[in-house]
């Protein structure tokens, strides 16, 4: 049993340990004919090393595309380190569907008893078509344009654009790659995107639309919103020496103003004459009812004196 262990021991000591350290994005896709970057980020104890990019599933067994310490074989891949960033970038362009499967960004450690830090990706490459942009915007008398990407294989077939629904609105491409009209143009570049421009918008250009290229075709939505409405304001000359009408108005607003003043003084000196009238009314009233009471309380004094004294004249006889 000692034995047995010993040899599990030496053998999962000489397994090489796989180490992280490298990260990248798990898949990439781009049309046939296009390019793709892939951005490989590592830690910075991997700056001095090798970095390199290897096309298989397997790591160990991948083929070599390109490396940082020599220049790559094919021209259409390029690969950049960038140790202050601590990412290096692999490019590849012109993409053909055989090219696509498994990717490994990796750092060449050197050692035997470890593998190399890396990471995969893997890399769809289809042909067929698409859009930058699948809905613009535009105002009613403006132009909007929208570029329609297509593969590789599509590069020498005619182009199209056309309203969903109406085949009979289909402009297409000729010879050169060009359709042109007042209010519709398409230029194709014919690498691998062609760009339509719509002008002088109407309210009725609104809607779906497709760019298509042989069979392949992508929807593009077109919105056209009223354009500002502007009310123009008459010019009128005032001939030499007579009042302009805007000077008339100051003058009829600046009268209207002191007769509005005159009444509103007017009324708040009535107002205050009204209230010191009602005050002294009250204020006699109530002297009158003063005097009165003062009155009655005199003559009822003097009744019960009378009184009093004929009483007591009266018990003296």
């Amino acid at each position: 049993m000692p034995q047995l262990l010993t040899a599990v021991f030496l053998l999962l000591a000489c397994i090489p340990a796989a180490r992280s350290g490298v990260t990248t994005v798990s898949e990439l896709s781009a049309l046939e004919g296009r390019s793709i970057a892939a951005p490989c980020h590592y830690d910075p104890a991997l700056a001095a090393h090798v970095k390199y990019w290897c096309w298989g599933i397997f790591k160990d067994t991948c083929t070599m595309v390109a490396r940082t310490d020599t220049a790559p074989s094919d021209p259409r891949v390029s690969i950049v380190d960038d140790p202050a960033q601590q990412v290096f970038t692999v490019t590849m362009a012109d993409l053909t569907e055989d090219q696509a499967g498994w990717y490994h960004c990796g750092a060449e450690e050197g050692g035997i008893w470890s593998k190399d830090p890396s990471a995969a990706v893997y890399l769809s490459v289809v042909h067929g078509m698409s859009v930058v942009n699948n809905r613009l915007d535009g105002e009613e008398g403006g132009s909007v344009a929208v570029d329609c990407l297509y593969s590789k294989r599509y590069r020498d077939i005619k182009k199209s654009w056309c309203r969903s629904g109406d085949p009979g609105s289909c402009q297409f491409t000729g010879a050169e790659g060009i359709f042109d009209s007042p209010s519709v143009t398409i230029a194709d570049d014919r690498v691998g995107a062609f760009t339509v421009n719509l002008s002088k918008l109407r309210m009725a250009d609104a809607g779906w639309y497709w760019c298509g290229v042989g069979t392949q075709k992508t929807a593009v939505q077109v919105l056209v919103t009223p354009r500002p409405s502007t009310t123009a304001v008459p010019v009128t000359s005032t001939p030499a020496g007579a009042r302009s009408p805007e000077h008339i108005s100051l003058e009829s607003q600046l009268a209207h103003r002191h007769v509005l003043g005159a009444v509103v003084v007017f009324a708040s000196f009535t107002l205050i004459v009204g209230m010191v009238l009602s005050a002294r009314k009250i204020w006699q009233r109530h002297k009158r009812e003063q005097r009165r009471r003062q009155g009655e309380e005199l003559k009822a004094r003097l009744s019960g004196f009378t009184e009093d004294g004929y009483l007591r004249c009266r018990i003296i006889k």
